[in-house]
């Protein structure tokens, strides 16, 4: 039996787009007998290490564009946004720990990856804040303590800040980006020729 392929998901944990796609990701991965490897990233970095700036900095038409687009697609997929989230941009530094912390628990990562997500765009908490957080990971039947407290060691910090080192060193430069093998596939309105890839 052959092994089961990998998607590599590189996103932030704030991230609109990653937002909207992530629960079709999960649909296509488990209905394509994948593994998804989970890479939150610190995508200020990641934009300053590839020339660009973020979403937040965009001018005010482009700013339009991109809300009435998140819209659209949102009505599309049926999930529920807010297009103007309370605290976006917020510092990623814990709520990337935190998904790497529920990795080295054995938690379901798109479980605390949803709830992460769910909580910028849906239930306006601010993910840079413990006490949100707790929040959203409660919100979702989730062991929220274990994972924040393993999320505040110097380990977990140290394996979090090298995600997004790596995923520089690779040339990711947007959020979501799915890799599988060595084809990219940037952004969710990409999802469906990542599904078409893995069912070759």
């Amino acid at each position: 039996m052959p092994a089961p392929k990998i998607i590599d998901y590189y996103f932030a944990p704030m991230s609109g787009y990653a937002y909207l796609g992530h629960a079709r990701l999960l649909e296509i991965a488990a209905g394509a007998g994948a593994l998804v490897r989970y890479h939150p990233l610190n995508m200020l970095k990641v934009f300053a290490a590839a020339g660009s700036f973020p979403p937040a900095k965009y001018p005010q038409v482009r700013q339009t564009h991109r809300k009435a687009d998140m819209a659209r697609w949102a009505e599309e997929l049926g999930v529920p946004i807010n297009t103007t989230p309370a605290f976006w941009p917020v510092p990623m530094e814990l709520a990337c720990s935190v998904i790497v912390a529920a990795g080295a628990l054995g938690i379901d990562q798109g479980k605390v990856t949803g709830a992460i997500l769910s909580a910028v765009w849906e239930k306006d908490l601010n993910i840079a804040l413990e006490s949100d957080l707790r929040k959203g990971l409660i919100g979702v039947g989730l062991d929220a303590e274990s994972v924040l407290d393993k999320s505040e060691t110097p380990q977990i910090k140290n394996i979090s800040q090298k995600e997004t080192e790596d995923a520089i060193s690779l040339g990711i430069f947007g959020s979501p980006t799915y890799v599988v093998d060595q084809n990219w596939f940037f952004g969710q309105d990409r999802l469906d020729f990542l599904h078409s890839d893995l069912s070759k």
